[in-house]
């Protein structure tokens, strides 16, 4: 997995926003890579990156009961997959 440093700066609205710094890449080799971004609905850009199919609720698509999306070896499991709940779905 690849990696950069980011500091959070603010536009010309006040709007936060995070900005690479420049010479922090970093490759950290993994089997296995969880991303945890939010209450807003899984990352879009992501998603689209991986080619992974999302429902008419902009969720990750899965088959009922199961936690395989259509891009093998990717999975989804809690918010990004059922929608706004609790961690605890997440940790399930």
């Amino acid at each position: 997995m690849f990696a950069v440093r980011v500091e959070w700066t603010t536009d010309s609205t006040g709007r936060w926003k995070p900005e690479e710094v420049p010479g922090t890449e970093k490759y950290y080799p993994a089997q296995l890579v969880f991303l945890a971004l939010g209450f807003l609905g899984p990352q879009a850009e992501a998603l689209e990156a991986l080619g992974v199919e999302q429902d008419a609720r902009s969720n990750i698509k899965t088959p009922n009961k199961k936690y395989s999306t259509n891009v093998e070896g990717v999975f989804a499991a809690g918010d990004c997959r059922r929608g706004q709940s609790l961690i605890v779905w997440g940790i399930q």
